[in-house]
């Protein structure tokens, strides 16, 4: 039987420099997306003069066409591999980048952001990329490094965005265009294929095989483990969109800050974000396992989520940001290595892309909550007065709830997916 790395070597793939390729295209691609996302509120409510129930709604645009395009990216790499699909999704952001600088209205705004979610399979090809390129064992680690990677993106992108976005807002999308298009110039110059013409022959035979022991029947994919997953997939980026999407409002609103102490903030967080992914992902794993890091990673996000609502003052923001980082890091690193584990290594791009599909729908609902309990000032439930915080704070705090209760299932049916404590540090110590 021919070893991984002996297969990394036939398909000439170096997985240290397709890792080094593969990180260069991310940051890029994070930077001019971290870039926007804190200018939308502004950019909706105070150049154009629309409610800010509308922000909701821009936001919800782009993931609603990513929720329909990401799987047809993911099976479309599939077939014809990871890096014409990888390129056909940058010339799209750059483009779409491009329509936002120059939009004149919130018709145009939307548009972009439609585009945007059209071409929007970067995410599940990158991660099927990182599938093809490691093997099960070690592909936590990878993926907290590649969320480390995602952090260097989200440190600079809001600082950049915020302050060059207080000057001018149409200066960060022609920033973030111009970022697109070295994405595009670094994969096609230094990204090596991982799955080349041979590699997807050797694909669509094992899927013959398959059918043939199955007396024809198809192989399913989406088997229950994987919608397990997939719902635990959802909760955690729900939760993330639900205090990332709101988050400049709530900055500018609550606190009487701006725009750039918003940089400021996701600033901090994207370092800690490096520290938890890059350097303490590897050590804590080792140490403690997938599950006990994952439980304790929910347990911290839901403590956040109930002190949310009564942080009143600026610097509380510096209690609530490190242990919603590490909620943040972990669980859904671990959440993405056990759904890539649901399935073999000939189907990571359609589960990739059912991945995204989650992170899609949960991208479509939280922002439109948050931005409907900001426009509640106050509401009586049951004779109790709660603010739009409270309602935040809460809700977030229920998705945990069922998250930990999912994850608990996955747990006891599907243990020998989650890997074991000091098991990870002697496999390929090399790639670490």
């Amino acid at each position: 039987m021919e070893n991984h790395k002996e297969k990394l070597e036939r398909f000439n793939i170096n997985q240290k420099s397709a890792m080094i390729a593969i990180s260069l295209c991310i940051f890029v691609d994070v930077l001019g997306y971290s870039m926007i996302l804190p200018l939308l509120p502004n950019i909706v409510n105070d150049v154009y003069g629309e409610p800010v129930f509308l922000i909701g709604i821009v936001i919800a645009s782009n993931a609603a066409t990513a929720l329909i395009f990401a799987p047809i990216w993911g099976k479309l790499s599939d077939l014809y591999g990871r890096k014409p699909i990888l390129l056909i999704s940058q010339a799209g952001t750059f483009m779409s980048f491009l329509l936002l600088g120059f939009s004149n209205s919130l018709v145009v705004i939307i548009t972009s952001r439609i585009l945007d979610g059209v071409f929007g399979g970067q995410i599940p090809i990158i991660r099927a990329y990182i599938a093809d390129i490691t093997e099960s064992e070690t592909r936590s680690t990878q993926m907290g490094r590649f969320t480390g990677i995602m952090a260097f993106g989200m440190i600079f992108g809001p600082a950049i965005g915020g302050l060059m976005g207080y000057i001018y807002w149409r200066i960060p999308p022609f920033i973030a265009s111009a970022l697109s298009l070295i994405s595009i110039l670094l994969t096609v110059m230094i990204l090596a294929e991982s799955m080349p013409k041979e590699r997807i022959l050797e694909r669509k035979h094992v899927i013959t095989l398959h059918k043939k022991e199955n007396h024809g029947r198809k192989q399913k994919t989406l088997t229950r483990v994987v919608w397990l997953r997939l719902g635990q997939f959802f909760f955690v980026s729900f939760i993330v969109f639900m205090f990332n999407s709101s988050f400049s409002e709530v900055i500018q609103t609550r606190y009487g800050l701006n725009l750039a102490h918003v940089g400021i903030f996701a600033a901090i967080a994207g370092i800690l974000m490096i520290l938890f992914g890059i350097f303490l992902t590897k050590p804590l794993i080792s140490k403690h396992g997938e599950k006990k890091i994952l439980i304790l990673s929910i347990i911290s996000g839901i403590f956040v989520s109930l002190l949310y609502p009564f942080m009143n003052d600026a610097w509380m923001l510096f209690v609530f940001v490190t242990p919603f980082v590490f909620s943040n890091v972990f669980s859904k690193t671990i959440t993405m290595t056990t759904l890539s584990r649901g399935v073999d290594e000939h189907n990571q791009g359609i589960v990739n892309g059912w991945g995204m599909n989650m992170q899609s729908i949960s991208q479509i609902i939280a922002p439109i909550i948050a931005y409907l309990y900001l426009d509640t000032s106050m509401l009586n439930i049951s004779a109790l007065m709660v603010d739009s915080y409270f309602l935040l704070g809460f809700t977030s705090a229920m998705a945990m709830l069922i998250l930990l209760l999912l994850v608990l299932i996955d747990i006891k049916y599907f243990s020998k997916d989650y890997q074991q404590p000091k098991l990870i540090k002697n496999l390929y110590p090399e790639t670490f």
